[in-house]
């Protein structure tokens, strides 16, 4: 009986911690993703009308081995180039993942290279996936984190990796 019981304390101390973690984390999740949906929609319509609402006015996008792109002007040129490049560009978020002041989205790009961007237009569709992690201050963007495979992405669009002159096979 004793056993019995001491398993049953267990296993309400266990239901009761998953409920206050699960409680705890809702909030959050409201109060970041109605910033998340602008910041994508902005990516997926180009529309920057609700983009100073939500970012810091000392944001910073760091992303692979690109410079960092600081500010609402240096966004909005980085998104600009992206939809140029392929009009059709849509962002999905597939999964995120939200704590205090920060969230942690994967999602995936997909888009056909039909607009002259940094290069010449291929034609070809793309579908990559890639993560990124925001920071929130005072409730606005302050910082985003974003990795992807470039290789992938350059890849569909037919490009080939070669070795290094002089390297034997």
């Amino acid at each position: 009986m004793k056993q019995r019981v001491h398993a049953m304390s267990k296993a309400g101390f266990v239901l009761l911690l998953m409920v206050v973690v699960a409680s705890t984390g809702f909030p959050q999740q409201q109060k970041l993703k109605p910033i998340l949906d602008k910041y994508v929609e902005a990516w997926n319509t180009g529309n920057f009308n609700d983009l100073d609402a939500i970012m810091d006015p000392h944001f910073v996008r760091h992303s692979n081995d690109q410079p960092a792109v600081e500010g609402l002007e240096g966004m909005q040129k980085v998104i600009s180039g992206l939809r140029t490049a392929y009009p059709d560009v849509k962002i999905v978020v597939k999964e995120e993942i939200d704590a205090e002041n920060k969230s942690v989205c994967r999602w995936t790009l997909t888009g056909t290279n039909t607009g002259a961007g940094e290069m010449p237009p291929t034609g070809k569709s793309v579908k990559q996936w890639g993560i990124s992690i925001f920071h929130f201050s005072d409730g606005k963007l302050a910082e985003e984190w974003v990795a992807f495979d470039n290789q992938s992405f350059l890849r569909q669009l037919g490009f080939t990796l070669k070795p290094p002159a002089g390297m034997k096979k």
